[in-house]
């Protein structure tokens, strides 16, 4: 009668956190166990009816998909009552507006979203706001210890068969973090089911694993029988305060969760069985067991029973019991699959034809390999680590309920056929379809239950000759290798009994994959176990991978690069009045000259925040990225300007602002001592890739050479004593040829043009400008100062309009 409050609605605006359910409403309709939201999906599976839509689940409530609103099917309720405990419902979907249907259309039974009605009923399991905590309820699961003991009931391991896992006992020491111990009360012949659970209320127990109940047979006694054989009268028990036979007046019934009375870890409590009124109790051990230290002891039902026969509850980890409902729905699925392969090969005797539940095998191996997903790298170190341990927990639960064993007898029966045609000789052309996908996510999923967890990579210690025999199998090498380099890395035992001949099988895969990876990988972890180098495999992965092959890849040796990124950021705004140009000045006290075979390369520059990301010790695929390696910085060594791995050299040194001042020999550097200055201009956010010399003080009053008419550094005369002209100047061939292509200039006469002295000084500044304007240019093509003219044999000169260099 209550429907949870969206987290955006405030919960003190209505007194609560809970509202009364009202016919119209648009409600979510919420798993229990996995939290996923029941949604209308846009596919359909549907044969006979093609204006369904299938209906699954999904793990947000994000869209209109995930809504129902909710009518009444009694036409004694109306629109805006409320919805009460065993009303007929009619759900209607928001996004589809079509109704919640259950059918058989495609024949299995199926629920989907359809103009047809099916009438759902309102039947209450637990109200979360009454529910008290640290309290039994009816649904929990939980573990049933003996008295304040180590010891807790349980079943056997399933390698000891199905006829010792039907019998009950308890058992101390591992066992009480294992899966095999865990059940769930089921409360019989009440109004909720998640009700808290009270002395003297009926209930069933049954195992999490295996889905069988603990029920008396009248021939064997207490035994875990499955649910076609466990009728009500044979699996009913409940709590007794004590052995007292007392007359216990009928307590009426509580409406909603009852009154809490059974508090886990505190509460001690007897177990009766409610048709035969015997307890439950346990088998005394006999001499030869107690001398043995034997840690089990059977659970019996007996008429009087023992005087330490009371029992605790203790609640399971939320994460555990999820574990192991997994573990009992794919363990059943998978057995169930590998008696349909037997009966393929003629094993079993099927009486019809044979159903391999392939989609549901291929859905499962994918969902279980997302659940053992190892941590992202980019957590923190305890979220890492919690993950971890979080992560181990699972395998372990797996793998002690026989998960490992399950899935390699599926490998085992899918690896009698040698290829999809060969299935499909059996099992049709649409199951040849899934077989490499389902034998690839075998693997996988092997691979994801041993992954980091030692204990679970020993057992294949024994099997190693059985793991490296399947590297045969072309289609699914990629998953064995992963399995292989799983045990390597984490059984490093294995490496002591590796053979020859396994190495070899491993190097053939070189040869029929190519040069993969995770053979490399593999190979890799033979050679070195701790630190420590594994001679004798070394000495024959040599012996074995280098003569006779040419395997050598095609790699680029690239020089060490470390990045040292400052805590300095730069960022202007519009409109604001800071100075928009900043200085700073870097002192290196020490570098080492020759850390590799080259000398060291040192650069300092700017580079932009969004966009740069330097890889020291070896860049993106191959080579090192520094600033100035890349299009988002740029960087200076003291004689070139850096930028996206190309460099421009620079000789007009004063015109950088920013000191880099190396306390070392700069000898060792192939830096001038006179190249100290370092341009670190910091608006250059907008910088082009190619140098820009205008931020460089390339305006008309240059102070280290004037461009006045009067140069004092060099003499525009014919006399250039700076530049060696001499008056002879055939070597540069001054006067123009015109035999070339027949032009000839011709100037205007401007003689008896007058010009007022402003228009004079106007004349000479439009000159000076012409005049720098053609030097930035000429700076910009990469042209040089030099004592001697050099002048190339392509100039041409073809008119005033276009003057080509």
């Amino acid at each position: 009668q209550e429907e949870a409050r969206p987290s955006s609605v405030d919960s003190s605006s209505q007194g609560g956190g809970h509202r009364t359910l009202l016919y119209g409403h648009a409600i979510l309709l919420r798993h229990y166990h996995s939290s996923m939201y029941l949604s209308c999906l846009t596919t359909s599976r549907s044969l006979t009816d093609k204006l369904s839509f299938d209906v699954g689940l999904q793990e947000d409530c994000v869209g209109e998909a995930c809504w129902w609103t909710i009518h009444p099917a009694s036409k004694q309720r109306s629109e805006g009552e409320k919805v009460r405990v065993g009303d007929d419902l009619i759900l209607v979907s928001v996004s589809s507006e079509r109704y919640l249907h259950l059918s058989y259309a495609s024949g299995d039974l199926m629920v989907d979203a359809s103009f047809m009605q099916t009438l759902w009923n309102m039947n209450p399991v637990c109200s979360g706001c009454e529910l008290a905590e640290g309290f039994l309820a009816g649904g929990q699961v939980l573990r049933l210890f003996h008295g304040h003991m180590d010891e807790c009931l349980a079943i056997s391991m399933p390698d000891d068969g199905d006829d010792k896992r039907s019998t009950a006992h308890y058992e101390g020491g591992a066992v009480c973090s294992q899966a095999r111990s865990l059940w769930r009360l089921e409360p019989l012949r009440i109004s909720w089911s998640g009700s808290h659970m009270k002395c003297g209320q009926s209930f069933r127990v049954r195992h999490i694993t295996t889905g069988r109940y603990l029920c008396l047979d009248e021939e064997k006694g207490l035994m875990v029988l499955d649910p076609e054989r466990a009728n009500t009268k044979l699996s009913a028990f409940s709590f007794r305060v004590s052995k007292e036979k007392v007359e216990q007046a009928r307590k009426r019934d509580v409406e909603g969760m009852g009154i809490p009375e059974i508090k886990y870890g505190e509460s001690m409590c007897f177990v009766q069985h409610v048709s035969t009124s015997l307890w439950l109790t346990y088998a005394s051990l006999d001499a030869k067991a107690a001398r043995l230290g034997t840690m089990k002891r059977k659970a019996i039902l007996h008429q009087e029973g023992h005087m330490d026969d009371a029992l605790s509850v203790a609640r399971s980890q939320t994460e555990e019991s999820q574990a192991a409902r997994m573990i009992f729905s794919t363990t059943g699925l998978f057995r169930q699959f590998i008696k349909g392969l037997d009966s393929l090969q003629g094993k079993n005797k099927s009486p019809g034809p044979v159903s391999l539940p392939l989609d549901g095998v291929v859905l499962s191996l994918q969902d279980l390999i997302f659940y053992f997903r190892p941590p992202e790298d980019e957590l923190e170190h305890e979220e890492k680590q919690t993950k971890l341990r979080s992560l181990r927990n699972r395998q372990n639960l797996f793998q002690e309920e026989g998960m490992i064993t399950i899935v390699l007898e599926c490998i085992d029966r899918l690896n009698v056929y040698n290829t999809a045609a060969h299935f499909s000789e059996f099992a049709g052309e649409e199951a040849a379809e899934s077989w490499k996908e389902i034998v690839n996510l075998l693997y996988e999923l092997l691979a994801s239950l041993i992954r980091g967890n030692r204990s679970n990579c020993a057992l294949f210690c024994d099997n190693l000759d059985w793991l490296v025999s399947k590297l045969d199998r072309l289609e699914a090498s990629s998953g064995i290798l992963e399995v292989l380099h799983c045990v390597l890395i984490e059984s490093p035992e294995v490496l002591n009994i590796i053979q020859e001949n396994h190495i070899k099988s491993i190097i053939s895969l070189l040869d029929k994959h190519g040069r993969n990876h995770k053979v490399l990988d593999v190979l890799r972890s033979l050679c070195v176990c701790n630190g420590v180098a594994v001679r004798s495999n070394q000495n024959l992965i040599t012996e074995n991978l280098f003569p006779g092959r040419d395997l050598l890849l095609q790699t680029n040796i690239v020089n060490y690069v470390t990045s040292v990124r400052p805590n300095i950021f730069l960022g202007t705004c519009e409109g604001s009045t800071q100075y928009k140009k900043w200085y700073f000045e870097m002192m290196v006290d020490y570098v080492e000259p020759f850390v590799t075979a080259t000398p060291s390369h040192l650069r300092v520059g700017w580079a932009l925040t969004e966009g740069y990301s330097p890889y020291p010790g070896g860049g993106e695929g191959w080579g090192g990225n520094g600033v100035g390696d890349d299009l988002y910085s740029y960087g200076f060594d003291g004689l070139h300007l850096w930028s996206g791995t190309h460099y421009l050299p620079i000789v007009i040194m004063s015109m950088f602002c920013l000191r880099f001042i190396l306390r070392v020999d700069y000898s060792t550097y192939s830096m001038e001592p006179d190249y100290s200055t370092y341009s670190m201009e910091p608006d250059y956010s907008t910088y082009s890739m190619e140098p820009d010399y205008s931020t460089y003080s390339m305006e008309p009053d240059y102070s280290t050479y004037s461009m006045e008419p009067d140069y004092s550094t060099y003499s525009m005369e014919p006399d250039y004593s700076m530049y060696s002209m001499e008056p002879d100047y055939s070597t540069y061939s001054m006067e123009p040829d015109y035999s070339t292509n027949g032009f000839k200039p011709a100037p205007l006469d401007l003689n008896h043009v007058k010009l007022t002295p402003n228009q004079n000084q106007l004349v000479e500044k439009l000159a000076e400008n012409g005049h720098n304007v053609w030097a930035r240019d000429r700076v910009r093509q990469g042209w040089t100062y030099s004592i001697v003219q050099v002048i190339k044999s392509s100039i041409r000169i073809n008119n005033v309009r276009s003057a080509v260099v």
